[in-house]
């Protein structure tokens, strides 16, 4: 599936723009006030692409950061939910390294980029976990059957309906945190970006993952 992502800035994100809200006030709800990546969530939320081809189409995709400021720290703690509706902790991931992706059902750079990092995932086999984090609002169901209707099979769908980590990741969508098999932060990249492409691939074997190795089978 052709999908055209831009190429890594060196300089300060770009995503400070009018397409982004800021905080106006502490008084605010977070979630009404989260900054997004390529994506613009005011009072309501716009109508989804209905396919990745549409959502690339229509995004304005320009370029990704690349954040190692956090490096070496743990990911807060939170009450997250698996596609079945059980509570699930990102603790149960370790031991692994893991690709850690916030996105939304309504952010089209997010739907664009969801494609590539199932060809990740499945690539990768039982050697990595490719966590696809939902900051929709709302349970689990919604964003769990927008993958499925995808075939969007080999990532790990979870939700995360209070917005937890998207807050303490910096209120951006799309976010993508590289997470070491020790649990900590190796870096995180704003913004979508091709995980299949030779970019991604640079920054995988930071976190001790090479796709260009053959998988594990389970």
């Amino acid at each position: 599936m052709p999908t055209s992502f831009g190429r890594l800035s060196s300089t300060a994100s770009p995503f400070v723009s009018g397409h982004m809200l800021k905080i106006a006030a502490p008084l605010l709800l977070p979630i009404a006030t989260m900054t997004i990546a390529g994506c613009d969530r005011e009072k309501g939320q716009p109508p989804q692409a209905s396919s990745a081809n549409e959502a690339t189409a229509n995004s304005d995709i320009s370029t990704y950061r690349v954040d190692r400021s956090h490096a070496g720290r743990p990911l807060p703690e939170a009450n997250l939910t698996d596609a079945a509706g059980n509570i699930a902790h990102l603790a149960s991931l370790s031991g692994k390294p893991v690709v850690l992706n916030l996105w939304a059902t309504w952010c089209a750079p997010c739907v664009a980029e969801l494609p590539t990092l199932d060809n990740l995932a499945r690539a990768g086999g039982t050697r990595f976990a490719v966590v696809a984090l939902s900051q929709d609002l709302g349970n689990h169901s919604a964003p769990t059957a927008f993958l499925r209707q995808r075939n969007l099979t080999h990532i790990v769908g979870w939700h995360d309906g209070d917005n937890v980590l998207g807050i303490a990741m910096g209120q951006a969508l799309p976010t993508t945190i590289l997470i070491g098999a020790d649990g900590l932060e190796i870096l995180r990249v704003i913004g979508p970006l091709d995980w299949n492409g030779a970019e991604a691939q640079i920054l995988l074997r930071e976190a001790g993952i090479d796709v260009a190795q053959p998988p594990q089978q389970p």
